[in-house]
């Protein structure tokens, strides 16, 4: 048999790994056709296919509600009053009773410092010639927090500055009815909670009969969230903005984005598992989800996450294994000529999936090369 005709005379698998996968190559010298005694194996080819090829990863996550922070009471007296675990708390619901007086959810950035308002007082007898000169009427954002509450509430017709006027107090009283409160027009700081929005109440950290000043309630945010944990050094497509594919422990897909993506590691994990040796230090993200629907019925559980990662739009792909290293360098694939086949040299692009991108002389979608099993 000449040179010219004769076959492989030597197959050494290489193990190379391509994202995160292992992938065999025969290592052969270039004939300029190989034949094979009955035909290749129809089981041992596949067809150059035309697709997108990204290499987009899939982590797992934990649905729930994200963390939980502490309400603490101020207030003296006694807890006479609280809600259930899992009860959502918008603004202007009472969160808790103190001596069975409420105490209110006000949304806001500023927590209220200071009395609000100023108590009547009786006229004086005889009243003075003229007010005093200095009695400016308090200004700050803890008014602005009452007022825009209280507009909110529909208690005040607008909000326009962070000063406590005639209007604002007039507002304050009928507030107070609406509580069957006695209509004072002054606001206690200790009968009002300020959050950023609305709450779950996620667990109850005292009892009735407690005293009030103390770690009252756990609370969360209201709609449900994933939270990733991944390798620090493994952040590629996990970044604040991207969007990402999720599959939902009751069996429904969804999409989300990304909203937080935490800067402070975490150890590793420990663990008894041997593997668990080989854990890196973690970063945690935070995925809000599009449609808070899909997750109807779960609370809580693992989710499987879809992160975007760079994508090739219409290329020919041929499974790893179908590629052949060359003795003097590169790679070609073994294409199938009815009961021949002839090796065509290739230039790789995107590794992905245990595929990779291939273009060279003659190839289209269609043609059936040689891989292995």
């Amino acid at each position: 048999m000449s040179s010219r005709r004769r076959v492989v005379t030597a197959v050494v698998v290489l193990a190379v790994v391509v994202g995160g996968g292992l992938a065999g190559f025969r290592y052969v010298e270039r004939p300029e056709k190989a034949v094979a005694a009955n035909g290749p194996d129809p089981a041992q080819t596949v067809e150059i296919i035309r697709t997108d090829l990204s290499q987009a990863k899939e982590v797992s996550g934990q649905l729930g509600y994200g963390g939980s922070s502490t309400v603490k009471s101020h207030a003296t007296g006694t807890i006479t009053w609280l809600p259930k675990a899992n009860t959502a708390m918008t603004r202007g619901d009472v969160l808790y009773r103190v001596d069975n007086k409420p105490v209110t959810l006000f949304y806001g950035s500023t927590p209220l410092f200071r009395t609000i308002g100023k108590p009547a007082t009786p006229p004086a007898t005889p009243p003075p010639a003229k007010p005093p000169a200095n009695d400016k009427p308090l200004t700050g954002p803890d008014i602005r927090v009452v007022k825009e509450n209280l507009t909110a509430l529909g208690f005040l017709s607008k909000t326009t500055t962070d000063k406590l006027t005639p209007a604002t107090t007039k507002a304050i009283k009928e507030w107070q009815k609406s509580l069957d409160l006695e209509p004072t027009g002054v606001i206690d700081p200790t009968t009002v909670v300020v959050l950023p929005g609305a709450v779950r109440v996620d667990s109850l950290k005292a009892a009735l009969g407690d005293p009030a000043a103390t770690d009252l309630l756990g609370v969360t945010a209201t709609d449900k969230v994933v939270t990733l944990p991944f390798d620090a050094d493994d952040a590629a497509g996990i970044k604040a903005g991207a969007r990402v594919k999720l599959a939902l422990p009751n069996g429904k897909d969804t999409t989300g984005t990304i909203r937080i993506v935490g800067t402070d590691a975490t150890p590793p994990p420990d663990g008894d598992n041997p593997a668990d040796g080989d854990k890196k230090p973690q970063l945690t993200a935070t995925i809000t989800l599009d449609q808070q629907s899909a997750s109807k019925g779960v609370d809580t559980g693992p989710v499987q996450v879809t992160v975007p990662g760079p994508t090739r739009k219409g290329v020919l792909v041929v499974p790893v294994a179908a590629l052949l290293a060359l003795r003097e360098g590169g790679y070609a694939v073994q294409v199938v000529n009815g009961t021949t086949t002839s090796l065509v040299g290739v230039q790789t692009g995107m590794f992905a999936d245990g595929n990779v991108e291939i273009t060279g002389t003659g190839l289209q979608a269609g043609l059936k090369v040689v891989t292995t099993s």
